[in-house]
């Protein structure tokens, strides 16, 4: 990072403006949200990355818990690719903590168990990921779990084609390949998810 900040490395360069600190921190904030989107997607795409995400889909009951229940194997592939965005895009320290803060709030505000009210949630959900987005993408089946990938934001889905709603009581958490209750609730066999032959529906 201090690299990259000395040597002015990074697409933040290549911004008209960036000197503005507007323009810094709002551009920066958009492109690493938009990382993470993309990492997201690809967690769900690629099927020996899917292994390890699918311990958090696997939670039968979404709730501020579901926010760490992450397999320790995801955890490191998370920090590379944050290090990958770090060099291609050459923020500064400040800007990761500030987005930091931003993306712990709405990690855990979309795993709470409570939605917002419908209206509020037309509202916020125009641009932020709330919980009634969110709960959507861990319903148990397809099309629904490859859909409202974002993070902070939601524009993103709207913009790739991946926003979806569905209503409360349609909604199912966990994942249809992992419905046993009695192997998701031991932390033994969730470490060992990844580690056996994949099945997608």
């Amino acid at each position: 990072m201090k690299w990259a900040n000395t040597n002015h490395w990074g697409l933040i360069n290549y911004i008209p403006y960036h000197l503005n600190k507007w323009v810094y921190y709002i551009s920066l904030f958009l492109l690493l949200d938009l990382g993470e989107y993309i990492y997201h997607v690809i967690m769900h795409k690629i099927d020996v990355l899917w292994k390890f995400h699918l311990v958090h889909h696997s939670d039968l009951q979404v709730d501020v818990s579901t926010t760490v229940r992450e397999h320790p194997g995801e955890t490191c592939i998370r920090t590379c690719f944050l290090m990958l965005w770090v060099f291609l895009l050459g923020p500064g320290i400040v800007i990761l903590m500030i987005r930091q803060v931003f993306q712990s709030f709405f990690n855990v505000l979309a795993h709470t168990e409570f939605r917002l009210p419908h209206k509020l949630n037309r509202v916020l959900g125009a641009v932020f990921i709330t919980p009634n987005l969110h709960h959507v993408h861990h319903h148990y089946q397809l099309p629904y779990t490859d859909c409202n990938y974002g993070d902070v934001l939601s524009i993103w889905d709207r913009l790739f084609g991946t926003y979806q709603e569905l209503s409360e009581n349609e909604t199912r958490f966990g994942i249809d390949t992992h419905p046993d209750p009695a192997i998701n609730a031991r932390f033994v066999n969730i470490l060992k998810i990844p580690f056996q032959k994949l099945e997608r529906k």
